[in-house]
């Protein structure tokens, strides 16, 4: 798939593991790198969802168009479709902000 990043600080800690760990902590900085490194090499939203271990699921209401994917915990990385090729880096969260 195509990827574009909302953010620098997104694209960032993608090419720079130190960064990632600075900003989330070294074992959702790795995730994080980990998934988008997969999303960079699936086809498809479709072949995405086969990987059960990610528990990647749509969003509602304002998030429409999102998805969730897990990173570590409750810690998830959020991607939104653009179109049938493309999806953007949208933001890493803590699940419920707790």
């Amino acid at each position: 798939m195509d990827l574009t990043f909302a953010s620098r600080q997104l694209e960032r800690c993608y090419t720079d593991e130190v960064e990632a760990a600075r900003t989330w902590g070294p074992q959702v900085g790795r995730r994080y790198i980990e998934r988008v490194t997969l999303l960079y090499k699936v086809r498809s939203l479709q072949e995405l969802m086969t990987f059960r271990a990610l528990r990647l699921h749509p969003l509602k209401g304002d998030r429409a168009n999102q998805w969730a994917m897990m990173l570590q915990g409750r810690w998830r990385l959020i991607v939104e479709l653009q179109d049938a090729r493309t999806l953007v880096i949208r933001e890493v969260t803590n699940h419920y902000g707790d």
